[in-house]
């Protein structure tokens, strides 16, 4: 073999090598990535489910210590809602 060739294929040996390095890198750093975003919305969903919970709490409460406030409050949350859906 000539030194051309032995250039050309040590080149593209070291070029299969680097992308391959890099293939790895990328793959390495996507996986990260998806875990972190899984993670994140893992914490979102707990706190929306902690927020879901706290306003049944609070409903739940009213209703028990206030029912008449807490009924004419739905009526008039019900007629502002009735009232911006004819528009």
């Amino acid at each position: 073999m000539s030194n051309p060739e032995r250039a050309a294929r040590s080149a593209a040996d070291d070029i299969a090598t680097r992308g391959s390095a890099a293939l790895r890198d990328v793959k390495a750093g996507l996986d990260d990535a998806v875990e972190n975003v899984s993670e994140k919305g893992q914490e979102a969903l707990r706190g929306a489910r902690e927020v879901r919970d706290r306003l049944d709490d609070a409903i739940r409460n009213s209703l028990r210590t206030h029912p008449y406030t807490t009924l004419a409050i739905a009526g008039l949350i019900g007629f502002a809602y009735g009232a911006f859906r004819r528009r």
